[in-house]
C-alpha cells in the first residue's frame, strides 16, 4: 500500500450550499430557480454578477422569474434581500412552493425499469435534459451525500400551483424593502429622497455583515450566499438625485458585488424608456453595466391596445397557444473569462443574440424556455392524409387506366405502399 497522501490545507474554505463551480471558468454559480434559464447562462448565475430581466409591457412574466429566484433562495437557505418600490411585498402569497425530495419519494409510485425504457427511444435515454428532475441529477450537483449541504439540491423543483409554506418564510433570512419602507427611509435628511442611494447603502451594509470576500473567515467555516432581488428598477416610483441616478447605482452596485458572496437579479421596464417606439440610448448604457441581460417579449405585449389582445387570443393558432413569447439574449456573463462559457456548456444556446429562436411558455406548474418551433401547417386538427373512401384520394393515372410516374395503366403503382 502506498503511503502517499494528498496534502489539503485545513483552512481551505467550503463551498456554500446549493452552489457549484463552472467547468469553464471555475466561477461559483447559483441557480435562478429555472433550469432552462440556468442553461442559457452557462450553468447558473455567477456569484458577484448582475442579471437583468427586461420586462414586457402589459404582462407579468418577469415577476414569475423573480418569484422563482426568491423561492430558490429560501429553498437553498441563502439570505434574501428583496427591494420593490412599486408594490407591497407578501412572500407567503407570491412565492411558489416546492416538494421536498422525501415527499416526492414517499408519494410517487415505484417505476419499473422495463416499462420506463419503452416510453422513449433507446437512443434518447442517455441524453441530458434541460428540465431534468431526476434524483440522480440533483444529488450529482450537490456533492457528497454524507454532509448536510449535500441534501440541498442546486435547483429545486417548484410548482406554480403551490404556495410556499408560511413556516419556511418565518425561518428564512429575509430583508424586505417595499414601497412604504423605502419611501420612509429615503425621505430622511441623509438621502433627501434619493432611493437609489438608500438601497445601495442598505445592500453595502448587508455585504459587510459576513458576505464580503475581502474579510477572512474562521477555519472550516461555511460561507453563505446573499441574493438581492430588485423589482422594476427605474420605474416611475423610483426617485433619484438626477436623471443619471440609475447609471450611478448600477456602477456602484457592480463594484460592491465583485468582492462578495452575493448575486443580484433585477427586472427593468425597458418599454418605459422609449420614444416613438425607439429605445433611448440610456437603455444600452444600462445593459452595459449588467453582466447578463435577457429580454422577454410576449405575444400579448406586442399589442398596445387591450382590445387587440382579446381579438388575437380569439384567432390564435397553435403557435401562440404553445408558446407565450420570445426570449432575446442581449448579453451573457463573462466573469473571470474573456468569452462566455455558454457555447460549451449550454444545451439550448447555439449562437449569439436572438437568432436561436428561443421562446418561453408558462404552464400551470412551471415556467420554461425552449427552442421555438413553427406549428404544423393547418394545425393539428386538420387531416392532411385523405381517407381511403375519399374520391379525391385517388391520383390521376393510379388504378384508373391513366399514366402516372412509375406506374403502368391498369396496375397498382409500385411506389404506393
Amino acid at each position: 500500500m502506498s503511503s502517499f497522501r494528498k496534502r489539503v490545507p485545513e483552512s481551505q474554505p467550503k463551498i456554500p450550499p446549493a452552489t457549484r463551480l463552472n467547468a469553464h471558468s471555475a466561477q461559483l454559480l447559483v441557480s435562478t430557480g429555472v433550469p432552462s434559464l440556468d442553461d442559457l447562462l452557462g450553468g447558473g448565475l455567477p456569484v458577484g454578477g448582475i442579471l437583468m430581466i427586461e420586462e414586457d409591457r402589459q404582462t407579468g412574466y418577469s415577476n414569475t422569474l423573480l418569484s422563482y429566484f426568491s423561492s430558490q433562495s429560501l429553498a437553498a437557505g441563502h439570505k434574501l434581500c428583496l427591494v420593490n418600490a412599486d408594490q407591497e411585498v407578501d412572500l407567503k402569497a407570491q412565492l411558489p412552493g416546492w416538494a421536498t425530495r422525501n415527499t416526492v419519494q414517499a408519494d410517487a409510485p415505484v417505476k419499473d425499469a422495463t416499462s420506463e425504457a419503452m416510453k422513449i427511444a433507446w437512443r434518447y435515454q442517455n441524453l441530458p435534459r434541460v428540465d431534468g428532475d431526476d434524483d440522480a441529477n440533483r444529488q450529482k450537483t450537490s456533492g457528497s451525500s454524507t454532509s448536510e449541504a449535500a441534501e440541498i439540491p442546486f435547483c429545486e423543483r417548484f410548482d406554480l400551483m403551490l404556495r410556499i409554506q408560511p413556516a419556511v418564510v418565518d425561518q428564512a433570512q429575509v430583508e424586505v424593502l417595499d414601497g412604504g419602507q423605502l419611501l420612509r427611509l429615503a425621505s430622511s435628511e441623509k438621502y433627501g429622497g434619493d432611493m437609489y442611494q438608500c438601497v445601495l447603502d442598505h445592500i453595502s451594509s448587508l455585504i459587510d455583515d459576513g458576505f464580503s470576500s475581502l474579510k477572512p473567515v474562521a477555519q472550516n467555516t461555511e460561507r453563505n450566499i446573499l441574493r438581492i432581488e430588485i423589482g422594476s428598477l427605474g420605474s416611475g416610483f423610483w426617485q433619484g438625485s438626477d436623471s443619471l441616478a440609475i447609471l450611478k447605482f448600477l456602477h456602484r452596485l457592480r463594484g460592491i458585488l465583485r468582492y462578495s458572496y452575493a448575486v443580484c437579479m433585477i427586472s427593468f421596464p425597458a418599454h418605459l424608456y422609449e420614444d416613438s417606439g425607439t429605445r433611448l440610448p440610456i437603455v444600452r448604457r444600462i445593459e452595459h453595466l449588467c453582466d447578463a441581460v435577457i429580454e422577454l417579449e410576449s405575444f400579448e405585449g406586442t399589442y398596445a391596445s387591450p382590445s387587440d389582445i382579446v381579438a388575437r387570443q380569439a384567432k390564435s393558432g397553435a403557435s401562440s397557444q404553445d408558446y407565450h413569447g420570445f426570449v432575446h439574449i442581449h448579453k451573457l456573463p463573462r466573469l473571470n473569462s474573456l468569452t462566455a462559457s455558454v457555447g460549451r456548456l449550454s444545451l439550448l444556446h447555439t449562437g449569439g443574440g436572438s437568432a436561436n429562436n428561443l421562446a418561453f411558455r408558462l404552464r400551470r406548474k412551471k415556467f420554461s424556455i425552449e427552442t421555438y418551433h413553427l406549428p404544423i401547417e393547418g394545425g393539428v386538427s386538420e387531416r392532411r392524409v385523405p381517407a381511403k373512401d375519399d374520391p379525391k384520394a385517388l391520383r390521376p393515372g393510379i388504378n384508373v387506366g391513366g399514366i402516372g410516374c412509375g406506374s403502368t395503366p391498369g396496375h397498382k403503382d409500385p411506389l404506393e405502399f
